[in-house]
């Protein structure tokens, strides 16, 4: 792709290193930005800056909060009992939306994968089994893709949970 610009070069390239965001995409979202007014490339940055340097993973559930416990963790009228392990905050976030899911979340943040040398000590499996040890877990609801990685990974934390 041939570029009138250097720094649009340089933006498309940034933009495109996105997981999703082709070359065209990426062009067509630089152009949207050169479009809108300076002020909203500021607040861009700043809005992106910000969410890089200050988001927090919640010391509970490894969900992304603002605050050290996420809201979810923290909300008293979910039931603390039921956990719904969940591969990444995209699939927490489908799950709320459904506004159907009343128990509290635990992310794993991954799946194993020993092809792409994925373990358990990669993903947050032994903070899953630390966090049913210590708290009354009654149900456990295991909502990871029907892929290999997901398969492997629910019954290496079936096998975990069984005798807890």
């Amino acid at each position: 792709m041939e570029f009138p610009s250097k720094l649009l070069e340089n933006l498309v390239y940034n933009i495109s290193q996105l997981s999703g965001i082709g070359k065209r995409s990426a062009l067509r979202i630089a152009l949207e930005i050169l479009r809108k007014p300076k002020e909203y490339s500021r607040d861009l940055s700043e809005s992106i800056f910000d969410f890089k340097t200050q988001i927090k993973h919640c010391s509970e559930c490894h969900n992304i909060s603002d605050k050290d416990i996420c809201d979810i963790c923290s909300n008293s009228s979910r039931d603390q009992s039921i956990i719904c392990i969940v591969e990444d905050i995209r699939v927490l976030m489908a799950i709320e939306n459904s506004m159907q899911y009343k128990g509290v979340y635990h992310v794993l943040g991954g799946l194993i994968s020993p092809i792409d040398g994925i373990g358990p000590s990669e993903i947050k499996a032994d903070e899953l089994i630390n966090r049913i040890k210590s708290n009354k877990v009654t149900e456990v609801i295991f909502a990871l893709s029907t892929t290999m990685e997901g398969d492997t990974t629910n019954y290496y934390l079936f096998f975990m949970t069984i005798d807890i």
